[in-house]
């Protein structure tokens, strides 16, 4: 190691010219293993040297080995001395061989293949992987190399329920464990499955060995005894095993190394059931098909009746379309969401045969186990409080992870609010930014400056900050999106190894029943957990909860967050059962329908932060206009010097550079035909003077139908004879929509049509395409079209040359997560009654990336003899006047006086 002046001034030889070739002989763990040394001379011929030290004389030549290769002879002399000795003890005078392998092998030595590839690990600590069971909690070791850890003192006190351990106490025994996965497996079925005690060393596979440190083996005995005691001592184990460690082992802080991987918020494995809610208002259909439920024979039905075969038909039918990514299933004719069609499900329920069978269990094979978590219903059972976090780094996006795109002024604001409340220490934000302001690309920014600084945290030695994975949630059709997103925005470096936990990636990643651990390992863990970013739908993160649930994460995103309004769905359960340390939210509509869809979420961003949810719905009411305001405030303004909780910025407020977006509404009178129709409906509801809810619904639901057309779509679709042109001209919505078409054809312009009717989806495309003369039938993207083909009916349609174009799009299923800004016209055939989803149609075209004008059409038809009466003209002022509440307070985008507000202005009483 000495300096060659140094080494030359007190009389050591010159550095020996010569190289080393190592070669087994037998294996290494049998007793007769050795390692042969070869030595050869600068010409390569072969020399027999004779070593005093570090001394090497061979005929008349001398020379001094360097320090590295002196260890490496000295070590393989050493083992090579314990020939004849027992397996464990072989393996121990291997393992200063192996690491002076590691640091030598270059061109002075080489190994042959065997010694090349031969691994012996050495564990010196531990983690405990903690997973819940039906039998109770259960736990195996994880192991670690030797390293002492910051940890509370051996004997302190259980944590209380409530009492969550310093982030900086905790490590990420996921991604520091000793062994990979498959190797990890083999140690568990032998060491710990297997009965008696741990053993000194284990054979894990061809070439690969570890070797157990002596104080090591006595704590995997306890944590083998502590596996098999009664369920709650089990539980009170884990919840602090360096008191029982202490006992037996006398350096607890350098053996056992402490992990947090449930959520606090998960209590046990158990049996769900949907929880009652009555103080929660349901809305009354908000969602029914254009021309209401029909039966087999077309008449309608308000709601439909399920026979038994088509109950079966409807719960497979909504299991294939979670599968398949789908959010629409075929109902009585019609495309439904599948929470509304679940909801249906619910409806058509056999009544038991009596109230005694109410308690009566189902087979242990049929009771679905999940996770149990506290929930915040009636009282807060969990909530979680600021924990300031450390940033090595500025706040700014960091340069070798971000790509060359260049961040607008509200993304850069956007992007240092996520750094800001990150650091401040807020559990979780939301950012709800309207519609195509980029919320994907904040977010990734954001993301790669998390990953940055846990990577200089990594090379600072600071263990302040966790590095676990990251976990991004989103719907089936979002998820291409989210991996285009990330190579177009992110440079080589990235987020770092990306899993795909959908798909085909899905498949790869689950667990032979045979090979799992326990029952719910139905993916594989380990691999989840040494991944630097996950990718995966809301449907498999509910399907595999127990694999995603005991894995640590340094930040869980959810995209359309939307998904998980609904308090008393499995969806949400399972989002809530995540062990974050930083949710990130993006929804451009936390308010989709109720005022409870935005605690919900915050439920799962800021548990507690909003209280229980039976108060929240009593406090903030509808008409409650000074409660909507303070709720605001507490969302949208800073909290004791913290960032707000929530960034919701709309384009129009913010965007600079966008074109032109204006509303063009055409009245138009109704056909004679479809006027008259139209009249019958009037009448009848104003001669039988119901006020009955559901009768009021139907009422509105037919004026709704007959204003979009006066047949019967499903008898039009069906008619081989149909004549489009004949058809269209009876309706006076289509027959405007047809001559916008034909402006935007001579401009040589693409649009795209939101129908909600499939069979007008239908008859429209095959209508246009004849009328038109185009090359082919226009694409649709409806409820029933799988989110691969949709993005790949995207592409196609935005990679084709200038000119005339169209979509035929349904408005729920096509209004969320596409780009299609080839379009600059849309045109709304049907109108929904939320003007949020409504909005988020517009927003396919209005978004970054459209260069030209964009021109909303609103076709609406005039019943003449009320024209200020018709049910087009009073949906319009009322999605219109909703639109200025929502910008204003936080205001539900539908009410339970709608339906009667309509049915009052349209029937004129």
């Amino acid at each position: 190691m000495l300096p060659a002046g140094i080494a030359d001034a007190v009389g050591l030889p010159d550095l020996v010219p010569v190289s080393l070739k190592l070669a087994f002989d037998g294996r290494v763990e049998t007793p007769e293993g050795a390692i042969r040394l070869h030595w050869a001379d600068q010409g390569h011929h072969e020399v027999r040297p004779r070593r005093t030290g570090l001394i090497l004389e061979w005929g008349d030549r001398r020379g001094r080995l360097t320090s590295p290769l002196l260890h490496l002879v000295e070590a393989i002399e050493r083992y090579n001395g314990s020939q004849g000795r027992p397996l464990e003890e072989r393996i121990s005078t291997w393992m200063p061989v192996q690491e002076a392998l590691h640091s030598t092998l270059g061109h002075e030595v080489q190994a042959d293949g065997y010694a090349a590839s031969l691994t012996i690990h050495q564990a010196g600590s531990f983690a405990l992987d903690v997973r819940e069971t039906p039998a109770g909690v259960d736990f195996t070791p994880i192991l670690m190399a030797r390293s002492k850890t910051a940890s509370r003192e051996d004997d302190a006190p259980a944590p209380e329920d409530n009492e969550e351990l310093p982030t900086e106490d905790l490590r990420n025994a996921d991604a520091e464990a000793l062994l990979v996965p498959d190797d990890h497996r083999e140690f568990l079925a032998q060491a710990v499955s297997r009965p008696g005690s741990t053993r000194d060393a284990y054979v894990l596979g061809r070439n690969r060995y570890v070797l157990i440190d002596p104080q090591l083996k006595t704590a995997l005995d306890i944590v083998k005894q502590k596996r098999h005691a009664p369920a709650e001592e089990r539980r009170r184990f884990i919840r602090n095993p360096r008191a029982a460690l202490a006992d037996a082992v006398e350096d607890v802080a350098s053996l056992f190394v402490e992990t947090q991987q449930y959520s606090d918020r998960v209590l046990e494995l158990g049996v769900w059931e949907r929880p009652k809610l009555p103080w929660l208002t349901r809305k009354s259909h908000t969602w029914l098909p254009e021309w209401g439920w029909v039966d087999d024979s077309g008449a309608p039905v308000e709601p439909p009746v399920l026979t038994d075969g088509e109950r079966d038909e409807l719960a497979h039918a909504i299991e294939r379309a979670r599968r398949e990514g789908q959010k629409e299933v075929l109902v009585k004719g019609a495309f439904a969401p599948i929470e509304e069609a679940e909801r249906l499900l619910g409806a058509n329920e056999a009544p038991e045969a009596d109230e005694a069978s109410e308690d009566r269990e189902a087979p242990e094979s049929e009771q679905k186990q999940v996770l149990l978590i506290k929930n915040n219903y009636e009282g807060v059972e969990y909530e979680q409080k600021f924990r300031r976090r450390i940033a090595l780094l500025p706040p700014e996006p960091p340069a070798d992870r971000i790509g060359a795109t260049r961040f607008k002024p509200h993304q850069e604001t956007g992007f240092t609010w996520l750094v800001s409340a990150w650091c401040a220490g807020w559990p979780g934000v939301l950012l709800a930014d309207d519609m195509g302001l980029g919320k994907t690309f904040q977010a990734l920014a954001f993301l790669a400056w998390v990953r940055s600084n846990q990577e200089a945290a990594r090379k600072a030695g600071d263990a302040r900050i966790g590095r676990g994975p990251m976990l991004v949630v989103a719907p089936t059709a979002l998820l291409k999106n989210w991996e285009e997103e990330s190579e177009r925005h992110l440079a080589a470096e990235g987020l770092g190894e990306r899993v795909d936990a959908y798909g085909k990636g899905l498949r790869l990643l689950k667990v032979a029943p045979e090979r799992r651990s326990d029952s719910g390992e139905t993916l594989d863990r380990a691999r989840l957990r040494q991944a630097d970013w996950i990718l995966t739908t809301y449907e498999a993160l509910t399907d595999h909860e127990q694999a995603f649930a005991p894995i640590r994460y340094s930040l869980v995103l959810f995209d359309e967050m939307q998904k998980i309004k609904a308090p008393d769905t499995l969806n949400t359960k399972a989002a809530k059962t995540l062990n974050a340390d930083f949710v990130l939210g993006l929804t451009g509509t936390p308010i989709e329908n109720r005022l409870e869809d935005l605690w919900c979420i915050m439920d799962r961003l800021v548990p507690g932060y909003l209280g229980d949810l039976k108060t929240f719905s009593t406090t903030y009411r509808e008409d409650a206009g000074d409660q909507l305001a303070a709720l605001k405030r507490k969302l949208d303004q800073p909290v004791d010097g913290a960032p707000a909780i929530m960034l919701r910025r709309m384009k129009d407020d913010v965007l600079e550079g966008l074109p032109e977006k204006r509303e063009i509404r055409y009245p138009v009178p109704m056909p004679p035909e479809q006027q008259r129709a139209y009249e019958r409906i009037v009448s009848a509801a104003q001669s039988s003077r119901s006020d009955k809810p559901g009768q009021m619904l139907k009422v509105i639901h037919d004026l709704r139908g007959i204003s979009l057309h006066p047949d019967r779509l499903e008898n039009a679709a069906a008619s081989p004879s149909l004549n489009f042109r004949t058809f269209a001209d009876r309706s006076a919505r289509t027959t405007k929509t047809l001559e916008i078409l034909r402006d935007i054809d001579s401009k040589g312009e693409k649009a795209l049509v939101f129908i909600e009717s499939l069979a007008m989806q239908t008859l429209f495309a095959e209508g246009l395409a004849q009328l038109f003369d185009m090359e082919r039938r226009p694409a649709i993207i409806n409820g029933g079209t799988p989110g691969e083909h949709r993005q790949r009916i995207v592409n196609e349609f935005q990679s084709r040359p200038p000119g005339f174009d169209l979509l035929v799009l349904s408005p729920k299923a096509a209004g969320v997560g596409l780009t299609i800004t080839a379009a600059n016209h849309v045109i709304h055939l049907s109108r929904w009654w939320n003007p949020a989803v409504e909005d988020q149609c517009n927003d396919r075209a209005f978004r970054i990336g459209q260069t030209k004008p964009v021109t909303i059409h609103l076709p609406i038809a005039v019943f003449e003899p009320h024209a200020e009466a018709s049910f087009d003209m009073t949906l319009d002022e009322l999605l219109s006047a909703k639109r200025t509440l929502s910008r204003e307070m936080l205001q539900p985008p539908t009410s339970d006086r709608d339906i009667e507000s309509l049915f009052e202005r349209t029937v004129g009483r």
